[in-house]
């Protein structure tokens, strides 16, 4: 259904952008959703899924491009025009959605790396490229250590171990070695990666770096996709480095910036969450409130029911808050980073954990609204649940995010 943006700043064109982008969602990304959820990981990810076609259509209409730079061939949109756009696309459905926001990963750390080789080896190709045959992932989750290295920032956070994926000097170049795990994102489809590496192994985690390399390099092996309980259109899998030899100019991140630039990426990387979770909890309002004027119980629609209408207006309260939440940290955000170069991760991370406990919410509430239809793979809500749950797990889980941003929040305040 069409949404209400109360938005009144928003000119003519963001609005056909953002209309175009809820067409691509409604016809091609909620079909291909449903469709790809009902596969297995491995199928999902194999040659010939639907899920390659689906990244064609959104390559060659710029959704996986969404900010990069109109000279190399990326959309060139404004954050807040990004916004809508991303938004869109996890009403669709948020494992598509999450798969083109990830594709872009490596290619986007090169252009904010400014090192030249980087950029030519890696940016160029990646925003001139409009066939989706080029993918990103961001490669941090290691089997024994999990989120740890998402904390690098925070000295109390600091993991004191060696790190299971090490870079070493060799020549003029680096060996890297060791093992990424299963939750890689699309890490079973990705062709490029941005790998994070341990690079002093006697020191914590804080002593880092980050590569950007293709993943058709020898000594790279893919493990096989997650089977998973949601977000089952986005492959997970584990990653595996046997020597692999990376050129210098390959890590563009070293110890001494390791910390700050995380605080960065993830700063970026958790504004988006909060927008994709917005798009789902408006997914599940907008199949709660459909059903609800549809379904006939006591002589009328249930919508006209006193403890039903109660639900759903806070159901609509929740979506509201999130939209405003979420647009607001992503666009301030990804502003600060144009003109100052530096983003403020406590508002991210209030974004990401605020949104994605509202969507798991708001999903909970469109499947009891549904009643038992609520639980059958006829109704998409079972499944917007589903994938609300991952959400509130994922790329660091909720209550983990928040210690990180109520430390830096508290030291800010201070």
């Amino acid at each position: 259904m069409d949404f209400f943006d109360y938005d009144l700043s928003l000119g003519d064109e963001q609005r056909e952008i953002q209309k175009a982008a809820r067409t691509f969602a409604a016809e091609v990304l909620r079909p291909a959703g449903i469709a790809l959820d009902r596969l297995s990981g491995r199928e999902v990810s194999a040659p010939g899924s639907p899920l390659f076609d689906v990244l064609r259509q959104a390559s060659e209409l710029g959704y996986t491009r969404l900010l990069g730079p109109e000279a190399l061939g990326g959309l060139g949109l404004s954050p807040l025009t990004a916004a809508l756009v991303l938004e869109e696309l996890a009403w669709g459905n948020l494992g598509l959605a999450a798969v083109f926001f990830l594709a872009g990963t490596p290619a986007q750390v090169a252009l904010l790396s400014g090192n030249s080789e980087a950029i030519e080896a890696i940016a160029v190709p990646y925003f001139r490229s409009s066939d989706g045959s080029l993918r990103g992932c961001w490669a941090i989750t290691e089997p024994d250590h999990g989120s740890d290295t998402l904390g690098v920032m925070r000295p109390e956070l600091v993991v004191k171990a060696p790190g299971q994926v090490v870079a070493r000097r060799e020549g003029d170049g680096w060996v890297i070695r060791g093992q990424k795990s299963a939750w890689v994102s699309n890490g079973p489809i990705a062709t490029h990666a941005m790998l994070n590496v341990h690079l002093e192994p006697a020191a914590g985690l804080d002593r880092g770096g980050v590569c950007l390399l293709s993943l058709d390099l020898p000594g790279v092996t893919h493990g096989p996709a997650l089977e998973k309980h949601g977000a089952r259109s986005l492959p997970q899998g584990e990653l595996f480095f046997d020597d692999v030899h990376v050129p210098r100019w390959a890590m563009v991140v070293e110890p001494d910036a390791y910390p700050a630039y995380m605080e960065n990426h993830l700063a970026s990387f958790n504004a988006g969450v909060g927008v994709v979770a917005t798009g789902l909890a408006r997914a599940a309002f907008d199949a709660a409130l459909a059903y609800t004027r549809e379904r006939v119980q006591g002589g009328r629609p249930i919508a006209e029911h006193q403890s039903v209408r109660a639900r759903l207006f806070r159901m609509f309260q929740l979506v509201q808050a999130c939209r405003t939440l979420a647009r607001g940290v992503w666009t301030s955000n990804l502003t600060l980073l144009e003109t100052s170069g530096r983003m403020r991760l406590e508002h991210s991370i209030a974004s990401k954990v605020f949104c994605t406990q509202a969507a798991h919410e708001v999903a909970t509430l469109a499947v009891q609204l549904h009643g038992g239809n609520g639980l059958t793979r006829e109704y998409p809500v079972e499944m917007f649940l589903r994938d609300a749950t991952a959400l509130t797990v994922a790329d660091g889980e909720n209550a983990y995010l928040s210690q990180i941003g109520a430390g830096i929040l508290v030291e800010r305040q201070a």
